[in-house]
């Protein structure tokens, strides 16, 4: 099955933060404090954090792996505060299949807060979890603003893969609004790096 891309810009993304923020203080003005799943909502949750003006704080769940398949579920760093008696604000940028909000819900009650209220830029309607608060909905892949060159190694290993040329890989990068230096610089570090020449001197070993 053929995989169809959503890319978010940086004013796209803020504006649809914005959004979920205005709806929040309209509704719900009563979160204490946030707690951001790491990795996907740090940026999420620092945007509502100045936006609603609460604290924030974060936890680790390691999920995908790459785009077609998802890796094994499970909390890699604690909260490291207190949240006792207190109403939650539990972010990530997009409730997927919903096992890393489930997962991450089940942790949170460990801590006996007050309420635990859930938001997500982006809900999928595969997804087994729906946020309380959501901005869009859409069954497509997003590549969000700071995740790009994960997302050109992921597009590129699958063309790869599919007998693609480098020059078609390209092209189809830049019409997902990929810009050719974040091309060049994904390739050149990580996805063809060039072979280091390694020369000595008086000063010591030196690669360039």
């Amino acid at each position: 099955m053929a995989i169809h891309y959503l890319p978010l810009d940086w004013t796209s993304y803020h504006s649809l933060a914005l959004k979920l923020a205005a709806t929040l203080l309209t509704h719900d003005s009563s979160v204490d404090e946030i707690v951001a799943i790491s990795r996907g909502g740090l940026t999420f949750g620092h945007i509502l954090s100045d936006l609603l003006r609460i604290p924030i704080w974060t936890i680790a769940i390691q999920s995908y792996t790459d785009i077609q398949k998802q890796g094994e579920i499970k909390i890699n760093g604690k909260l490291q505060t207190s949240i006792e008696g207190k109403h939650i604000l539990l972010v990530d940028d997009v409730s997927d299949t919903g096992k890393t909000f489930e997962r991450a819900i089940e942790y949170i009650h460990t801590g006996l807060p007050k309420k635990v209220t859930t938001m997500s830029v982006f809900y999928k309607p595969h997804s087994i979890y729906r946020p309380d608060y959501f901005a869009r909905q859409t069954s497509k892949w997003i590549i969000f603003p700071y995740e790009i060159t994960e997302n050109i190694l992921n597009i590129t290993r699958m063309m790869k893969k599919e007998g693609k040329s480098k020059q078609e890989i390209q092209q189809f990068l830049e019409k997902l609004n990929v810009s050719p230096k974040q091309i060049a610089f994904s390739w050149r570090h990580h996805a063809y790096p060039r072979k280091e020449h390694v020369h000595h001197d008086k000063l010591g070993t030196t690669a360039t």
